[in-house]
């Protein structure tokens, strides 16, 4: 996972790097702040977990040879969730396991503005990846799960002024996932051939302070749906499907 950090983050900047050395960036945008949110997660009959998860964010926007619009974001939450399951062969199994979620995404984007209305369809590259320790349950049998999306976000944000100086705004972002590949790793096992969708919308608020700071609430809910992975040694990751509703509140700059 630092490693996957580690590129992004070097990959974002050489792309940026690239485009101003071109002399094509208008304007760049930074935000970063705090994320909360109530997850649940479940595969049918088995188990569920459910919990608060924390944490921050952080995005750059490039905006380059207007119309287009560039943004690479990354985000990591985690906390404690309940589990409700039960052991292998029967006999029920409750316990808090840790849980992490991280998410990197690179988006393109097409602005049609108009008298500070601002459609833009968009569409780019998305990976997430949760990681949870099931070795905190009690008794026998523990592992950590590792599950892997990449996926194709498909999305459209709208947004308008609603002051006169245009410093309110409000906004709509609705997404779309494609999940082309994915896999589980459970201890040691490898399920691959996950596939799923996913949707997102995002109502958000913002103010502008002045030109160079201003203040931005967001109020998002998520819901994936992966199918059950291939078999591997007479085993397999049946399927899930998550919810996570929560907020976030940042500085963008």
């Amino acid at each position: 996972m630092r490693k996957t950090v580690s590129m992004a983050v070097i990959l974002c900047g050489l792309a940026i790097g690239s485009i101003a050395a071109a002399g094509i960036i208008e304007n760049v945008e930074m935000e970063a702040g705090l994320e909360i949110g109530d997850f649940h997660y479940r595969e049918s009959h088995f188990m569920r977990e459910d919990g608060v998860q924390g944490g921050i964010y952080g995005s750059i926007a490039v905006l380059a040879a207007r119309p287009w619009y560039f943004q690479f974001y990354m985000s990591m939450v985690g906390g404690d969730v309940e589990y409700d399951g039960g052991y292998q062969g029967g006999g029920s199994l409750k316990g808090d396991t840790s849980n992490f979620i991280y998410n990197f995404r690179g988006i393109a984007g097409f602005m049609i503005d108009e008298d500070g209305v601002c459609i833009m369809p968009y569409s780019g590259f998305g990976y997430r990846f949760l990681s949870n320790d099931l070795n905190d349950l009690p008794g026998p049998g523990g592992y950590k799960r590792d599950q892997t999306y990449v996926y194709l976000p498909l999305g459209l944000d709208l947004s308008l002024p609603v002051s006169s100086n245009k410093q309110w705004k409000i906004g709509l972002k609705s997404e779309f996932d494609w999940m082309f590949y994915g896999y589980n790793k459970s201890g040691d096992t490898k399920f691959t051939g996950q596939n799923g969708y996913g949707f997102r919308f995002t109502p958000y608020i913002r103010y502008d302070i002045n030109d160079k700071i201003g203040l931005k609430l967001e109020i998002f809910g998520e819901y994936w749906k992966i199918q059950k992975s291939d078999v591997k040694d007479g085993s397999m990751e049946p399927e899930n499907a998550s919810n996570y509703y929560g907020c976030k509140f940042g500085l963008v700059f």
